[in-house]
């Protein structure tokens, strides 16, 4: 197929784009799981495995993790059944969206500073006006490359389970580029065509991630954007009908969060309720907060800290700065300024704090989606350069006009490719983090558990303790102060830092799984059970303490009762390997269940279970 030579030169652009960027986040291929929501999303997720009809429908008819993302969750159940638990696949996966995502800001790039070009070209002599072709391709590169390169983007691609940004983005980008094509052939026969294929990635964009759902604001604001303010009602209601379906879909999506949002303490949100701050407060520092690091991306991380109120409004204040900056350029004839920063301000609108809509009060991946208005005006920037060099004729300002931006790239490239392997694991993870914010609470209590993980107890204890000493009412990192001391055999301190937690908060399942946990140390094993079954009440679905129990009761010689209840652990974590052995070490020992044994030892070690890898192996079987 011959393609004309500008659709060649665009699909050259569109290889350069994805292949740097795959290139560039090839580091990610070396990062491990880091604990966290990948905890949640893929390790110890029960809708994604095995990938069948009924998960797929268990994905869509049931919040999961505070929210609602089927779309996501059916991504990384087909991740799971190509890869299995191989972070490299799940890191692939996102890598390869993120090089897409570039290849769509490219073509909306295209089709936006389009009228840049077309605006220039009417007061240009004929000669003059084809430069406008080549800057427009060079423009939009530079867009695509500064929202791929940028290392604000790095949380979102290079932990695995914040995919729902990328995901969503995925969906978003070409819902606008089709809103485009119906834009500009509004009226006629089969406009509706490119209007339905936007409303339904709309809809699919949701199923993602919901945060996309003030996009009939972005539309409303490119409309502004291309046709200006006149048109008299008619237009005015034509286009306020033609959000409906956008508007209606963003609202029930936002119901749906919120309703999946409720119940259940978490950390982030007790921070959260115990700031000084109002949520307009927050809201407002936070749209400065990443305008600022999309400006000048130096100390990124997982969580961060608010600063004290002098440096938090002075910070604030940058938001309302720039909003006064952008009407005045309106009102000097610079109206594209104030679109960009409109859109930017609705894009994060549903992440920007006003509202506890999530789990984390601010995050990087936040900005994944808002940060394109920034990025075009970049390319706008360039490809203007560009034509004003090309129109002198001489090279050296061409030259100087290549230049500048690429520096500021390769600038952003080596710095997003550095903090690639912040995320190599979940200690290096929480390290940084507490370089950048050393008072979160919440930081140091994820340092003790990547810790604990490894078996460095002490230091676990040490990372829990600060936690503690920065918010004393912290009952989570006082229960794991009372885990780390019981994986060290001190029943004594361990049973003492429990009870301090349960005072502090009484229905805390996990503080009653851990002091089941003493009493099995001490043999102790029916008051154990008891323990597991005081925990589960509060909170039927965790995997771990239904294996315990199920622990328990093998030792207290009930196996009928042992082997079901580790197939309820099962069933809410199918990945789950120990309770696969276990239940074939207890079924190994009744002839009539021989099979099904074998059935669990298989399976335990096909998730890499390196006993049940022995005992296969000492058998002369595989698995």
């Amino acid at each position: 197929m011959n393609l004309p030579p500008a659709r060649q030169k665009v699909l050259l652009a569109a290889i350069l784009v994805a292949a740097s960027t795959f290139v560039l986040y090839a580091g990610s291929l070396k990062n491990d799981f880091i604990g966290w929501d990948d905890d949640f999303y893929v390790l110890s997720n029960p809708y994604i495995t095995p990938l069948s009809a009924t998960t797929v429908a268990g994905m869509f008819s049931h919040f999961y993790f505070k929210s609602w993302t089927p779309l996501t969750l059916l991504s990384h159940a087909v991740d799971y059944s190509l890869w299995g638990l191989d972070p490299r696949g799940h890191h692939l996966t996102n890598m390869v969206i993120h090089s897409l995502n570039g290849v769509w800001m490219l073509l909306l790039s295209l089709v936006l500073l389009k009228g840049y070009r077309r605006g220039a070209d009417a007061g240009l002599p004929a000669d003059e006006a084809p430069l406008w072709e080549t800057a427009l391709l060079v423009g939009s590169v530079g867009s695509a490359l500064m929202f791929a390169w940028h290392p604000l983007r790095v949380e979102a691609v290079a932990c695995a389970s914040s995919r729902k940004d990328l995901l969503s983005t995925f969906l978003a980008l070409p819902s606008i580029l089709l809103y485009l094509g119906y834009a500009g052939r509004r009226g006629t026969p089969l406009s509706w065509r490119p209007y339905a294929g936007s409303v339904a990635l709309f809809a699919l964009a949701l199923l993602a991630k919901g945060s996309v759902m003030t996009m009939a604001g972005l539309l409303l604001l490119i409309d502004l954007a291309t046709g200006g303010f006149g048109g008299g009602w008619r237009r005015w209601r034509k286009l306020i009908l033609e959000k409906t379906p956008f508007v209606i879909l963003g609202l029930a999506s936002g119901a749906v969060a919120y309703v999946a949002s409720e119940g259940g303490g978490n950390m982030a949100q007790i921070l959260r309720s115990r700031s000084e701050y109002s949520s307009m407060e927050l809201g407002v520092y936070n749209c400065s907060f990443y305008l600022i690091k999309t400006i000048w991306p130096e100390r990124l991380a997982e969580l961060y800290t608010y600063p004290l109120r002098g440096d938090f409004l002075l910070f604030a204040a940058v938001a309302p700065v720039v909003t006064i900056l952008c009407a005045v350029l309106w009102w000097k004839g610079s109206r594209s300024w104030l679109y960009a920063w409109g859109a930017y301000i609705v894009a994060l609108l549903p992440m920007a704090g006003f509202v506890a809509s999530s789990i984390q009060v601010i995050a990087n991946r936040y900005a994944y989606l808002a940060a394109a208005p920034f990025c075009m005006m970049f390319g706008a920037g360039a490809m203007c350069a560009w034509r004003a060099a090309r129109g002198t004729g001489r090279s050296w300002v061409i030259a100087a006009a290549a230049i500048a931006p690429l520096i500021l790239l390769v600038a952003l490239a080596v710095t997003t490719a550095l903090h690639v392997g912040d995320w190599r694991d979940a200690e290096t993870v929480w390290r940084h983090t507490i370089e950048v914010s050393p008072g979160h609470a919440l930081a140091h209590n994820e340092m003790g558990l990547a810790l604990l993980e490894k078996r460095d107890f002490p230091g676990a204890i040490a990372s829990f303790a600060r936690a503690v000493a920065i918010y004393p009412q912290f009952s989570e990192a006082m229960c794991n102060i009372g885990a780390a001391y019981v994986s060290e055999g001190d029943t004594t301190d361990a049973e003492r830092v429990l009870r301090q937690a349960l005072a502090l908060s009484p229905g805390d399942y996990a503080t009653y799984t851990n002091l089941g946990n003493v009493r099995m140390v001490q043999r102790r094993f029916a008051e154990a059970a008891a323990f597991y079954e005081k925990s589960l009440s509060f909170n039927p679905s965790a995997s771990v303490t239904t294996y315990d129990l199920g622990y328990a009761r093998m030792l207290m010689g009930d196996q009928g009762a042992a082997v079901d209840i580790l197939r309820r652990a099962i069933r809410l974590n199918p990945n789950y390997r120990d309770a696969y052995f276990l239940m074939g070490e207890i079924l190994s020992t009744q002839k009539e269940h021989g099979e099904e044994a074998l059935r669990a030892y298989r399976r335990a070690a096909r998730l890499g279970h390196e006993q049940a890898q022995k005992v296969l192996a000492g058998r002369g079987l595989d698995w």
